[in-house]
């Protein structure tokens, strides 16, 4: 099975590092909670399989999603994508299409993550909130893709850090959605988070160690945005691996 990730920065889904030679994929906390949940499923991990060499990833930068909505078929009025959400709709879209093809190249099931945090600039009503996750879901739909997964922090991926940080971890967590997501709001997440760290703020590679050493553990966040998100990645992993045990079964028939 592969992995394919698309999200907005290196303290999400994570970055691209240049290094002697090329480049490196470091992946950010975000990943990390990808890979631990889908572990459950597949008993190993795509993104440590991925550092050791192995073809086991792929990563979609915003920007060529962007160029490949431009290029692509034009959004057909009526589409199912909720109200001022077509940008979240033809992401998922354009990612579901770009699976298929490398499940039709590599001839192996393909697990495909959007991330996009809820709102970065205030808190986001819930039904709004909602209304962005269910876009992603049609456009996955649209595309006729069936493993796309929408990961959609509300606000943003610190409140779901900051669950398993506080002085209660995991209690009470659904608060933590109705929090501002202006970083110059008092109290915002991103200083919440940086109290939590010794007055620190955490980089990317702090915050991918907590999820990666299990200081986080993601099992035992209990939140709307993140059960909603836990539960198409349930799915869409039991559908990645119905996909794969089907093409050995007609495999081995032929």
């Amino acid at each position: 099975m592969k992995l394919m990730l698309s999200g907005e920065g290196p303290t999400d889904l994570g970055v691209m590092r240049p290094e002697a030679g090329g480049t490196r994929f470091v992946p950010g906390p975000m990943a990390w909670i990808v890979d631990r949940l889908a572990e459950n499923r597949l008993g190993y991990s795509l993104l440590e399989l991925a550092e050791a060499g192995g073809d086991a990833l792929r990563v979609v930068h915003k920007t060529e999603l962007a160029q490949h909505a431009r290029s692509g078929p034009t959004l057909l009025p009526g589409l199912k994508r909720g109200k001022g959400t077509a940008f979240y709709f033809r992401n998922a879209q354009v990612l579901g299409r770009l699976a298929q093809t490398q499940q039709a190249e590599s001839g192996e099931p393909v697990l495909a993550v959007l991330f996009r945090d809820g709102d970065g600039t205030r808190s986001v009503p819930s039904h709004e909130w909602q209304d962005k996750f269910d876009s992603m879901v049609n456009g996955f739909k649209q595309a006729g893709f069936d493993a796309g997964v929408p990961m959609v922090p509300r606000p943003k991926s610190e409140a779901w850090l900051l669950c398993g940080l506080k002085t209660q971890p995991y209690q009470h967590c659904g608060e933590l959605e109705d929090a501002p997501g202006n970083d110059g709001s008092p109290h915002n997440l991103k200083n919440r988070l940086k109290a939590l760290n010794g007055g620190i703020e955490p980089s990317a590679d702090v915050q991918a160690g907590w999820i990666r050493d299990g200081t986080v553990d993601p099992r035992r966040i209990d939140m709307p945005s993140f059960e909603a998100f836990r539960r198409e990645l349930d799915r869409a992993c039991g559908a990645a691996l119905t996909r794969n045990t089907n093409d050995r079964t007609q495999a081995g028939a032929a």
